[in-house]
């Protein structure tokens, strides 16, 4: 089954603000990347304002999509500590919200090649730790971060080992060249259990409502539609500063989930 999520973080109201409009908007989950009247990324949040995310969530009878965290979305050679100890704290939050899945990247480098070896090294040893906090990884591809292409993205998880998933993320993949569906989804599909919404143009890099750009979006929903493929699909619209990720009125995000919905297989 295909279920709705999404960034509620993406406007600029509080994050009671956010779930409110997300509930009613009729989602029936959110994804956790900031939170806290300071807006922190969700491994640097004060006890409090998790105190509060989960009080508002629970109060509106939402659900957590996953961990939405940074970790891995750092240059190769940053201390792996760090993001081993964030790793455990991630799970931790996972367990506390109720959801499997824990979000990472597979760290910045402009020489890839050269990094495989340590990329893969530190991707193991994530799955190590996943696997010992019982949580799955859901590995984004992202631009300019190792697994930003199909290829590497199968590495990732060859390396990191059992249980450990894929987020796909057209517009990224528009952003590197790479066909979303003509290139990356026969080779990534079956690992698969996460979708961003959003899309992007070619020619420009920018981000764009679902259907209007070369993301592939279209052939994408039919494929879910015609496979009953079952997974998350999370509203990410980086619609503000003209499609640059900047944030967006609490309307224009409800209208990019219309919009998104639109799309979607019957």
């Amino acid at each position: 089954m295909l279920t709705l999520t999404g960034f509620t973080d993406e406007t600029l109201d509080t994050f009671p603000h956010h779930v409110r409009m997300a509930a009613a908007a009729g989602l029936s989950h959110v994804e956790l990347r900031r939170v806290g009247t300071r807006r922190s990324p969700i491994l640097q949040a004060s006890d409090r304002a998790i105190d509060a995310a989960e009080a508002a969530i629970r109060g509106r009878r939402l659900g957590v999509s996953c961990i939405a965290t940074g970790l891995g979305k750092v240059p190769v050679d940053a201390p792996l500590a760090l993001q081993l100890d964030g790793l455990r704290r991630a799970a931790a939050l996972a367990r506390r919200f109720a959801t499997p899945y824990v979000r990472f990247f597979s760290w910045f480098t402009t020489t890839p090649d050269a990094d495989r070896p340590r990329v893969l090294a530190q991707v193991a040893e994530l799955g190590d730790v996943a696997r010992a906090e019982g949580v799955t990884l859901l590995h984004e591809n992202e631009k300019g971060i190792f697994g930003d292409t199909p290829g590497r993205c199968l590495e990732v998880l060859e390396a990191a080992g059992e249980g450990v998933r894929l987020i796909f993320d057209p517009a990224n993949f528009v952003q590197v060249g790479v066909r979303p569906f003509d290139d990356a989804w026969p080779l990534l599909r079956d690992h698969v259990v996460h979708i961003h919404a959003k899309d992007a143009r070619a020619d420009t890099g920018r981000v764009v409502p679902c259907g209007q750009g070369d993301g592939q979006w279209g052939e994408l929903m039919a494929e879910l539609g015609a496979s009953g493929w079952s997974g998350f699909v999370s509203l990410e619209p980086h619609l503000g500063l003209g499609g640059r990720g900047g944030p967006i009125s609490p309307k224009r995000w409800v209208r990019a989930l219309d919009e998104l919905r639109a799309t979607l297989p019957a």
